[in-house]
């Protein structure tokens, strides 16, 4: 999996992919290099993170995952804990959604089943530092 951050506090490459020229490079490289699947993240989960509203993570995330899909081959995944974002980065492209706080907006699930995309669950303890899961 290529890890595609556009946010401007990712603690695994700065904030480097944050306008559309450089994350499609990016993924471009990354599934020349073997990568099966490109996963964009709009909300840094690093340690301490600052959580961002739907809106602002989807203004940083659909506009990417609408250049990949017409540009890349393999699949993408929208990595977010949001039932609103997953539903539109699936309409914008996504058929993977990895939700690192294993479902905890209840309507995730609706999202999967009326997209029909798959889903990554995973579960950490205060991913955020702030008791969120």
């Amino acid at each position: 999996m290529g890890i595609l951050n556009v946010t401007p506090d990712s603690f695994s490459d700065g904030g480097m992919y944050q306008d559309l020229n450089s994350a499609l490079s990016h993924a471009i490289e990354m599934e020349e290099d073997g990568a099966s699947v490109i996963d964009v993240g709009g909300e840094s989960s690093r340690p301490g993170g600052e959580a961002v509203s739907v809106e602002e993570e989807r203004e940083r995330v659909i506009p990417v995952i609408g250049l990949l899909k017409t540009k890349i081959t393999i699949p993408i995944s929208i990595d977010t804990r949001k039932s609103a974002v997953a539903f539109e980065a699936c309409e914008a492209g996504a058929t993977i959604i990895n939700d690192i706080s294993a479902g905890s907006d209840p309507e995730m699930f609706d999202v999967v089943r009326e997209t029909g995309s798959e889903i990554i669950l995973m579960s950490g303890t205060d991913v955020f530092g702030d008791g969120r899961p």
